[in-house]
């Protein structure tokens, strides 16, 4: 099947283990659209829609759907690094 492509270059280092690209879509998400992406799953699927869309994959003309499958309690288990939103508190998490 042709339709379905499945990409694992967005998956950091291990499960649960958040990555810079899903903080930065976190963030984005929630300060430019008021919505609020779980950090294993959402976070890292938006996040790779994002690179994707900045590499150009997808011309203005695209149609994209992104599914949304929910997770917000999964934000309590990493509220210390989402609190501190930099890429230095994920780097410090990721060594």
């Amino acid at each position: 099947m042709d339709d379905v492509l499945i990409d694992d270059n967005y998956l950091g280092k291990a499960y649960g283990k958040p990555t810079e690209g899903m903080l930065e879509a976190l963030q984005l998400l929630a300060k430019t659209e008021g919505i609020v992406l779980d950090p294993v799953y959402t976070g890292k699927a938006m996040a790779a829609l994002l690179d994707r869309v900045r590499q150009g994959e997808f011309s203005r003309s695209d149609n994209i759907v992104f599914i949304h499958t929910g997770g917000v309690p999964g934000l309590f288990a990493y509220s210390d690094i989402i609190a501190q939103g930099d890429a230095h508190s994920i780097r410090r998490e990721l060594s």
